[in-house]
């Protein structure tokens, strides 16, 4: 899929997000619930893929990347690092194509961006995706809710 054509689409995903679900934005909900919505609104854009929201699996194991430790954002039962992707558009299975991998940041995160982006370009290189983007939301109080690319791979 052109680059062109990926960037559209996720474009007119996340001005959807903004026009229907300000009210998430605006009362500062959580990453998940604005992820969850805006794989809902890329799956509009993408009908021919699957998007999903915290997929986990590459096959039927684990999602591991080579990171440090403290860039895992998920932990399972065993207390090993898993990192599980806020949202991807992708079809499902080894045979892929993994098309677009996205992290998700509110803007009243304090958190630094530096391990979203270390796992934006590990999915890139260890999972082939095509694309990859860090997402970052408005959502500080007295701000006009928005949301848009803040760094592109591909």
């Amino acid at each position: 899929m052109e680059r062109d054509e990926v960037r559209k689409r996720l474009q007119t995903a996340l001005e959807k997000l903004v026009r229907d679900d300000a009210y998430l934005l605006a009362n500062n909900l959580g990453e998940r619930c604005i992820a969850a919505r805006l794989a809902m609104y890329l799956q509009r854009e993408f009908p021919e893929h699957a998007v999903d929201a915290e997929y986990n699996r590459a096959g039927d194991i684990p999602k591991r990347l080579g990171l440090p430790q403290d860039c895992a954002n998920y932990r399972n039962e065993h207390g090993e690092s898993l990192v599980v992707p806020d949202v991807i558009v992708h079809r499902r299975g080894p045979e892929g194509p993994n098309i677009l991998v996205l992290e998700v940041k509110k803007t009243s995160n304090p958190a630094p961006r530096d391990c979203d982006r270390a796992r934006i370009h590990a999915f890139r290189a260890q999972y082939g995706y095509e694309f990859a983007a860090l997402i970052e939301c408005e959502t500080r109080l007295g701000r006009e809710p928005a949301a848009g690319v803040a760094e592109w791979l591909g």
